[in-house]
């Protein structure tokens, strides 16, 4: 089979690399500002591969092409790419090399790697430099060598694609200090502040959701993120904020003037910091959140700029809530936690139905996944899903990252676990919320695995540290019941989620494995992470359970009513060891009590649950119908 609009894009391309003196151009998955999520604008690597997986990169050269994708895709990619003539490279396969291997071992000297620097995070445009010198270090050539391999920085779609999307320019607005409890100014006071300390005159701001936190600004351009396309570079007493100002109305302009915002046209960011760098500053830029381009005008032979690079002070305060958003966030979780109850109840008398159980009525994935989102959209404040719903049956839930859709859709299964990871976007914050149920009846085994994980779920949220802890000191707590048995998963137990932001956020997460021989970052009062372990078992079921957490002081979570003996204060101990801290849970939906195995639970578990359910009953019940409301007494009664 040829694909033959595939190939003619390819050759299209092929055209501008040699008119270009391009001898490999490389897409990839990944927009200017490094999001989760792309819009359709920055989807080159799909136009011009017909593969549309989330992750991927694309390699072309004059008589050959390849792409990377991870083993969620494998399937799938091979089946897009037949006909390409694009051969498949499985990442992290025995004998596979990585991009940047099959880049040196492939280049001659003197040949010449393109691709647009905008899309490439600054580290991995270091390792394509790398690359480059060294296919000349084998050629024994030096750096003055005119033959010398070469990086060019080019967005070689923008001549090709000639039907390409627009990019996206959807109106923003603003929160309030009352809304987070922090206004634009007092933020800025404490960003400038740590650029003080570092010496650095201006902080370039790539990351949409730094940007977003930092001034209080919200949009809707990438999907299931309130934030806007943009670019921000901090200076001592003002800020330029590059964004497309049809998007900005007089309002929003005028507020933020008055904390010295000046407005700029989005793409003129790259000139004025190629001017800027020509002065006596000192930037301070994040190697994580930066494009290579951007590093690229900043730096260089002849610039008097230079460059501090270093976490972006942001990221640690955007990740500890204020108390505001805490409570913000609180509310969001019962609005969401009752839309979700009620797609419980809901999937609870379907399982019942004698039409369901004899097969006479069907329910898809993708069913399950609108009725939520409507039950979601009844919700105050209901602005957008938080990421793209997963919505599993039986053996589906055994895939990790799986998504429903038009050609995977399958049927619910009765007497079959329903895997459910979504989440919402409202005024007050994010969620995300992970639930297994059983349609039908649970086995002896898959009740053991069930409570296994519903364990490992009760711990992590009632640990008490002190404080230097990180996630990764915590993770065992969730996996411990799960090794007794021989099992484990393949993913962290928890990650950070932004105030109406990103539902994925650092620097704090709960994972097995730091990175570089690290701890991952310790946790600190108000921040609000994921805890969702879970069990997966190939071709049969998986089972996740996921509730969300913010981290507070001991002290405070006993004043809050969270019953745990905690003694040593008054006898001034704390001194001695500084404070302790732990978990608040804040979602608000009950687990499935069918599916549990209380012989297998300590007394201690017992009690976790009962407590957690009494609070999710208190907290849901009120915004229950009668029906619901009954079913919901039964469901959070205490074992």
């Amino acid at each position: 089979m040829y694909n033959d609009v595939i190939n003619k894009r390819l050759a299209s391309l092929r055209s501008a690399m040699k008119a270009a003196g391009i001898d490999y151009y490389l897409f990839v998955t990944a927009d200017y500002h490094s999001s989760e999520y792309v819009s359709d604008f920055f989807k080159a690597r799909e136009y011009f591969s017909g593969f549309n997986g989330s992750n991927g990169d694309l390699l072309v050269w004059k008589d050959g092409a390849a792409l990377w994708t991870d083993g969620r895709y494998f399937l799938q990619a091979g089946m897009q790419l037949e006909g390409t003539g694009i051969e498949l490279m499985k990442m992290a396969m025995p004998g596979v090399p990585t991009v940047e291997e099959f880049l040196e071992k492939s280049m001659l000297p003197g040949e010449t790697l393109s691709f647009d620097g905008r899309c490439i995070p600054l580290g991995r445009g270091k390792e394509l430099e790398d690359v480059c010198k060294a296919v000349d270090k084998k050629a024994c050539l030096d750096a003055e060598n005119p033959d010398k391999t070469s990086i060019k920085l080019a967005d070689l779609a923008d001549g090709v694609w000639t039907e390409r999307p627009a990019l996206p320019a959807n109106k923003v607005w603003l929160l309030t200090k009352e809304d987070t409890g922090e206004s634009v100014a007092e933020r800025l006071k404490r960003v400038r502040e740590e650029m003080d300390k570092k010496g650095c005159d201006e902080l370039v701001l790539s990351s949409l959701d730094d940007i977003a936190w930092l001034l209080l600004l919200r949009g809707a351009d990438i999907e299931f993120n309130p934030v806007a396309l943009s670019y921000a570079v901090v200076k001592k007493d003002s800020v330029d904020l590059y964004i497309n100002e049809d998007i900005v109305s007089g309002e929003v302009k005028n507020t933020l003037s008055k904390d010295g915002v000046c407005f700029k046209p989005y793409n003129d960011i790259y000139g004025d910091l190629r001017a800027d760098s020509d002065k006596d500053i000192t930037f301070m830029i994040d190697p994580k959140r930066v494009s290579y381009s951007i590093y690229k005008e900043l730096t260089g032979e002849g610039k008097k700029a230079k460059t501090v690079e270093c976490r972006c002070p942001i990221t640690l305060m955007k990740a500890c809530k204020t108390e505001v958003e805490i409570d913000s966030e609180r509310k969001a979780h019962i609005i969401d936690g009752v839309a979700v109850t009620k797609l419980l109840y809901r999937l609870y008398k379907l399982k019942n139905d004698p039409a369901f159980k004899s097969g006479e009525k069907k329910v898809t994935e993708l069913e399950v996944a609108d009725e939520l989102l409507k039950l979601r959209q009844a919700g105050e404040g209901f602005l957008d899903q938080s990421f793209a719903p997963i919505i599993a049956t039986a053996e589906h839930g055994a895939i990790i990252h799986y998504e429903p859709d038009e050609k995977s859709n399958a049927e619910i299964k009765k007497d079959a676990f329903l895997l459910m990871d979504t989440g919402g976007q409202y005024k007050t914050g994010t969620t995300d919320i992970t639930r297994t149920v059983m349609m039908g009846e649970a086995s002896e085994e898959e009740k053991k695995l069930y409570t296994a994980v519903l364990c490992g779920n009760l711990r992590l949220a009632n640990a008490i540290f002190p404080e230097g802890t990180s996630g990764q000191n915590l993770d065992v707590l969730a996996r411990s019941e799960l090794w007794r048995r021989g099992l484990d998963y393949r993913h962290g137990t928890g990650h950070g989620v932004g105030f109406l932001l990103n539902v994925h956020e650092g620097p704090q997460n709960i994972n097995l494995k730091g990175a570089a021989g690290k701890l991952t970052e310790t946790f600190k009062e108000g921040m609000i992470t994921s805890d969702e372990p879970g069990v997966y078992l190939d071709g049969e079921f998986g089972i996740r359970l996921e509730n969300m957490m913010v981290c507070l002081k001991a002290e405070k979570l006993v004043k809050n009513g969270k019953s745990f003996e905690f003694t040593g204060r008054e006898e001034g101990y704390a001194k001695e060891y500084g404070p302790f801290y732990g978990f608040e849970t804040i979602t608000m939906v009950p687990f499935d009590k069918t599916s549990i195995d209380k012989s297998l639970m300590t007394i201690e578990d017992i009690e976790l649950l009962n407590e957690y359910h009494a609070k999710v009953y208190k907290q849901i019940a009120p915004f229950l119908d009668e029906e619901e409301k009954v079913w919901l007494k039964e469901e959070t009664a205490a074992l």
